[in-house]
């Protein structure tokens, strides 16, 4: 059997330090063979991945590990990574007739895949204005690029996104922001496939103890918000705002309150059943708090 983990994540600067410690050996230190797989499709992507056994681990948003699981992924959350809420901004075309997402002029909405914190998102969001969003108003763009491709062209007039990174698309005249919007419980989790879990679990230990230290090493260090102006073009402010109101997970706990809002809101869209138990969910190598 081999002992290679496969691992995937988005294509943010969430993930730096993931990058930054397989750039410096220290999975392999550990005695790890980590292979590393950015998924710029996001969440609905990267569960699919843990179906057909493309991934053993995924960083994933909690709303669509939730979803996901309730669909019959079998997998569990081994830690939370990001502890703090997701900040989503909300875009449209730059020439958009749409200023407000409250518009209540037919709209078609831009996600990467069913499933993914795109489309979640934007039902939950929908769901708590009062409003109602069809199948056939949902439009799969695949990533970023397919997104603004899709704005630009008015084929799409709203997309959920995380906001730094997109914000250069705003900057670029490409997408104007219309909005924000959050949601009560962590931004993401780190998730292992059972399988995965029954014959490599001394493995994701170690894997989540270098990342433990990595986190926190990347949280301190003076050299964070240069590496993040580099590789992810964030002006210096932003850089610092995004870094100070990020919070990475630094044990093994999961709240359960968090796992409950994000079921009671995927409830709301038809996106899970009464009958979950989130507790299933998780590790047993996890304290829920």
């Amino acid at each position: 059997m081999s002992n290679e983990i496969k691992i995937g994540g988005v294509t943010e600067h969430f993930n730096l330090p993931w990058n930054l410690a397989a750039e410096q050996n220290k999975f392999q230190q550990a005695g790890l063979d980590l292979n590393w797989k950015f998924f710029p499709g996001g969440t609905g992507v990267m569960t699919e991945a843990l179906r057909t056994g493309e991934l053993d681990l995924a960083i994933l948003l909690t709303e669509g590990f939730i979803s996901a699981a309730a669909k019959g992924l079998k997998a569990k959350i081994v830690k939370e990574y990001i502890t703090s809420q997701l900040g989503w901004g909300i875009f449209t075309g730059a020439k958009s007739q749409f200023y407000s997402v409250y518009n209540r002029l037919p709209k078609k909405y831009a996600i990467s895949k069913l499933g993914s914190g795109s489309h979640l998102m934007a039902l939950i969001h929908a769901e708590q204005r009062g409003e109602k969003i069809s199948g056939e108003d949902l439009i799969e763009i695949k990533s970023m690029d397919g997104a603004m491709s899709s704005l630009s062209k008015n084929e799409t007039q709203i997309f959920y996104w995380e906001k730094y990174t997109t914000k250069p698309f705003v900057e670029d005249g490409t997408v104007r922001m219309v909005g924000e919007f959050s949601a009560p419980w962590s931004s993401f989790l780190i998730v292992a496939r059972d399988n995965v879990l029954q014959t490599k679990r001394s493995a994701i230990q170690k894997i989540l103890k270098v990342i433990n230290e990595e986190s926190a090493h990347f949280v301190s260090s003076p050299q964070t918000v240069r590496l993040l102006q580099e590789r992810f073009k964030l002006s210096e402010a932003d850089a610092y705002t995004w870094l100070l109101s990020t919070v990475w997970s630094s044990d093994y706990t999961v709240r359960l309150r968090g796992l409950e809002n994000a079921k009671q809101a995927l409830l709301k869209i038809g996106s899970v059943s009464a009958d979950l138990n989130v507790e299933d969910l998780c590790d047993t190598g996890i304290t829920l708090v």
